[in-house]
């Protein structure tokens, strides 16, 4: 028929993505999981080139690859993040505390991003009732009661990472 639940999907899961690289005030290896880093002339997410943990205010970063450390720090650098080698094996990423007012501009953004998402799905849902009307069979119901699923996901989504901001 048409592809519209997983495009749904699609945009819940991307909704995910983005909120996973939001920081909430606590040291999250999601804060630079998805920075991409340049080797080899490839642009790779540093989750895919290095382990991170967290120790306190500040984040370790270990390549798999020791030689790959420079460029690691240049990334993590150009997304304004504070960034040194600490030796020849292993990056340090200082992660300084949000204040009140910037906890206030992150939970307007991520709520801004689920508002988005939303839209996306209601877009999805909106073409799905076309496609249903023009080739006269489908199911209206069963589009409706995706919308809702993916739009409460959405809501379940943005509730957590603000209270996680907040919290």
């Amino acid at each position: 028929m048409s592809d519209w639940k997983p495009r749904m999907t699609r945009a819940v899961r991307h909704l995910a993505e983005q909120l996973v690289g939001i920081r909430s005030g606590t040291v999250d290896s999601g804060l630079v999981g998805s920075v991409r880093v340049s080797v080899q002339g490839n642009s790779v997410p540093l989750a895919r080139l290095a382990s991170v943990s967290g120790r306190g205010d500040q984040l370790l970063v270990r390549p798999f690859d020791p030689a790959s450390v420079p460029a690691v720090v240049r990334a993590l650098n150009e997304a304004r993040m504070s960034a040194y080698a600490m030796d020849k094996a292993t990056v340090r990423v200082g992660v300084p505390p949000i204040s009140g007012e910037q906890k206030g501009e992150v939970c307007r953004h991520v709520r801004s991003l689920g508002d988005q998402a939303k839209v996306a799905v209601r877009m999805i849902r909106q073409d799905a009732r076309k496609q249903i009307a023009a080739k006269g069979r489908g199911s209206e119901r069963a589009v409706q009661e995706a919308t809702d699923a993916a739009v409460a996901e959405i809501d379940r989504l943005v509730a957590a990472k603000v209270a996680e901001i907040e919290g």
